[in-house]
């Protein structure tokens, strides 16, 4: 309900999407930890990206075929007539460096569920000098200045967005992050000034998708007194687990909270969002 938006929510959902669109070309690409390939693109047209929130969502566009470059939407969302069937798929800009010596560098981080998907292989197989097309990005946090304390919830898909926004949560900024990971091997290194008490919740086993440890660890919590801003992203089943419980059991206010389904387990009622 647009009674319940923050100031900050009404200015993201304010801006055009998509503000624009260009090709980026893989520049680096390496292997993160087990299940994370993370890769670098650079372009001319990349500098066109605004930097506004950590954890911006693009749309990257692959090439059919043959084809060395995509085709690109030439109005809005619109693509040409004629153009084939292309794949595409919504990624967390993990960074973004609009002015460095070498030109703009946008970081993103392929979750890989082995050797399933296109984009799983694509990114576990890619070079540099290989291009993709991009729109965007649109955002998907936004700060919120009066907030008392933040709490970041997510999965391994959410990871990204968690991670770039710890690094500019300001300094001693009291957060609580809980990040669901396949086990200790997927740990990352996460930098933040914010005062962050974090834990890695492990599926050890359990499928993606189907564990309730995640929602489990956040009814564990203490949680801080005082207005905080939320974000949860991940599996769509348990992102309104845990949205439920924080807004009917804990009773924090809605206008501050931000839950996204970023994936559909394949068992997910087509009902849940």
């Amino acid at each position: 309900m647009a009674s319940t938006l923050s100031a900050a929510a009404r200015r993201a959902k304010e801006r055009p999407s998509p503000l624009t669109s260009g090709y980026a070309t893989v520049v680096r690409s390496s292997r993160l930890t087990p299940g994370v390939q993370r890769v670098v693109f650079s372009g001319a047209d990349l500098a066109r990206l605004p930097d506004e929130e950590p954890g911006e969502i693009i749309t990257l566009v692959w090439p059919t075929g043959d084809a060395e470059r995509p085709v690109l939407p030439s109005d809005g969302w619109r693509y040409p007539a004629g153009t084939p069937e292309q794949h595409w798929r919504n990624y967390t800009v993990r960074d973004f460096v609009p002015d460095g010596p070498d030109g703009p560098l946008l970081t993103v981080d392929f979750v890989l569920h082995g050797d399933h998907g296109h984009c799983c292989r694509w990114a576990a197989a890619c070079e540099p000098g290989m291009t993709l097309g991009f729109v965007g990005p649109r955002i998907h946090f936004y700060a919120e200045p009066g907030a008392d304390w933040t709490l970041l919830v997510g999965d391994e898909t959410g990871l990204p967005s968690i991670a770039a926004t710890l690094e500019r949560l300001p300094t001693g900024h009291p957060t609580l992050a809980f990040v669901e990971i396949a086990d200790d091997a997927e740990r990352q290194e996460l930098a933040t000034e914010a005062d962050l008490v974090l834990e890695w919740v492990t599926r050890d086993g359990e499928p993606a998708g189907r564990s309730r440890r995640l929602e489990d660890a956040v009814r564990a919590a203490s949680l801080p007194s005082g207005t905080p801003k939320v974000w949860v992203a991940g599996e769509s089943l348990a992102v309104r687990g845990i949205r439920e419980h924080l807004r009917d059991e804990r009773g924090l206010p809605i206008g501050p909270q931000q839950a996204i389904g970023y994936w559909k387990h394949r068992l997910t009622p087509d009902d849940v969002e």
